[in-house]
């Protein structure tokens, strides 16, 4: 019933709504929450009641929905002006959100509205169009009332943040204070010792180091992404996150202070995700993860790095991703991924293969267990037939966005499951021979390429009308020049339809054998009537 145009809740009927779980009501007209009295509640386990213009929100309103445990409430984008004290008092909730609702209203009066809930998570961010929300210390002391494991304070400002800022919020398990506008957190944190996941994205801190990691000593996620200054890494900021699993420091031009990383992930040795995109140019210590031998997932794409050593990777026997795309890294050293034996997803785009021709076979030879290949933008010209034969466990292969003339299936060890995607190069032709023995679960994409949709072309264009459930963006895959569909061509070709071109062959064979036999008998009646004219 979103964006109905629904005035009241009083209007409508819940004569048979008694097993509603769902009830969404966002973009209507909703003015108040009078009429919730009607509806039966024991299975809903969803309002929404987002951007509607309810205004008010008293104890007598919410009265229908006591004795409810676990429903999500969203009250997002509303104008409320006034929340009663005490109105959600002894409610229990699965989220409550009130994102976007402080434009008119005090914070401080919401917090005091919610005093006495039991929430699983709670949301008070604002929008880019909010006008500015600034919590103060006192308002926060609400939260000392207040039972909650996830709060987002997105896009706030904090008045007087200092150490006993959030004390009331003991228990707090993860806090959202994505872009806060801070820069650095006090020393000596009270309340936050329980926090597992800690979003600071798109702040201005100078340092990780700024963080005072020692306040979070049992934190498991941390993301510092899309910091709005140059965020160095100095040594052995984190050393106190000794359960840390999860670091994300994409997109904030990440600088490390001296060889990078050892010295700045010591203490690190349970993390399993590291994000270090879009960074600062780094010199790389021989082993430059020798510290997080437990990581599982690597990035660091978009990135600039020089190696002290050719096997970087050597030490990360339990490594399944990694990405480095578009860096500067060298596919001609067949050392690069030693040691990676349980690599699952390679991301390669936008490494430049040197000279177009890509054919160094035992690059691959230390990834046996690779399923994703993403060599996308290489500018590769050509591929060694045999290049990929060794990855046996192959799904997908992405060599998009190149230079490629010929569609091959020879460089690979199966056709059975896999996914090839050869979409943007420059091939005109496909011999049949190539895709015909693609297995049932296996597609090919050949769009955005120049292919040439005459006689010549025949036996693949017949391929894919017959195949299309193997063929990815079959729409984008048109003819050369025209931008015809190639499912739309319908060739006139003067040999038969039903003919395979190894048949025509083998007819001009016998052909050609039959006219040799008959010259050889002719040949042979000749020289016996000879002799008897002799005679």
């Amino acid at each position: 019933m979103a964006q109905s145009n629904i005035k009241s809740l009083s209007d409508i009927p819940s004569d048979n709504l008694a097993y509603l779980e769902v009830l969404d009501l966002r973009g209507s007209d909703i003015h108040n929450l009078d009429g919730l009295s009607k509806f039966y509640w024991h299975n809903l386990k969803s309002l929404q009641l987002d951007l509607n213009t309810i205004e008010r929100i008293t104890a007598e309103d919410l009265e229908p929905l006591h004795g409810m445990v676990g429903m999500n409430l969203s009250l997002k984008a509303n104008n409320i002006i006034y929340v009663e004290p005490g109105a959600f008092q002894s409610m229990t909730f699965g989220s409550i959100d009130f994102s976007g609702c402080l434009g008119k209203l005090n914070i401080s009066v919401l917090l005091k509205g919610l005093d006495g809930v039991k929430t699983g998570k709670l949301n008070l961010g604002l929008y880019e169009t909010d006008p500015k929300s600034h919590i103060s210390n006192i308002a926060l002391q609400s939260f000392c009332n207040i039972s909650v494991t996830d709060v987002n304070f997105q896009l706030q400002h904090f008045s007087d943040l200092n150490n006993r800022t959030f004390h009331c919020l003991e228990g707090l398990q993860k806090l959202d204070l994505t872009r806060s506008h801070l820069h650095l957190l006090p020393s000596n944190l009270s309340g936050l010792s329980t926090l597992s996941h800690l979003v600071l994205n798109e702040n201005s801190f100078w340092d990780v180091c700024h963080i005072n990691a020692r306040n979070f000593p049992i934190l498991t996620h941390l993301s510092m992404s899309s910091n709005l200054e140059r965020l160095n890494f100095s040594s052995r900021c984190l050393e106190n996150l000794g359960s840390l699993e999860k670091l994300d420091l994409s997109l904030s031009k990440v600088n490390p202070i001296g060889p990078c990383c050892n010295d700045q992930l010591f203490g690190l040795g349970k993390l399993k995700f590291l994000n270090l995109s879009y960074g600062s140019p780094m010199f790389w210590d021989v082993q430059p993860f020798n510290v997080t031998p437990q990581l599982e997932h690597l990035d660091c794409s978009h990135s600039r790095y020089t190696l002290n050593d050719s096997s970087p990777f050597n030490n990360l026997q339990n490594l399944r991703s990694l990405n480095l795309s578009w860096t500067n890294s060298n596919l001609t050293n067949v050392q690069l991924f030693k040691g990676l034996k349980t690599l699952q997803h390679l991301g390669l785009k936008g490494v430049a293969v040197q000279d177009g021709v890509f054919t160094q076979t035992e690059l691959f030879n230390h990834i046996p267990d690779l399923e994703t290949l993403i060599l996308s933008a290489c500018r590769i010209t050509a591929i060694k037939e045999d290049l990929f034969k060794e990855l046996t466990h192959l799904k997908k292969i992405d060599v998009s966005s190149n230079q490629l003339l010929k569609f091959s299936i020879s460089p690979f060890y199966s056709l059975k499951f896999l996914q090839l995607n050869f979409a943007n190069n420059s091939i005109t032709m496909v011999d049949v021979k190539d895709v015909v023995d693609l297995g049932i679960e296996s597609t090919v994409d050949l769009s955005y390429n120049p292919l040439i949709c005459n006689c010549s072309n025949y036996e693949f264009i017949k391929w894919v009308e017959d195949n299309d459930i193997k063929v990815r963006h079959i729409t984008e895959t048109t003819c050369n020049g025209t931008g015809t569909r190639i499912i739309d061509v319908h060739l006139q070709c003067k040999f038969s339809v039903n003919m395979p071109l190894y048949a025509i062959i083998l007819v001009a064979v016998v052909i050609v054998f039959g006219i040799i036999c008959i010259f050889f008998l002719i040949r042979t009646i000749r020289k016996r009537y000879a002799s008897y004219r002799e005679l």
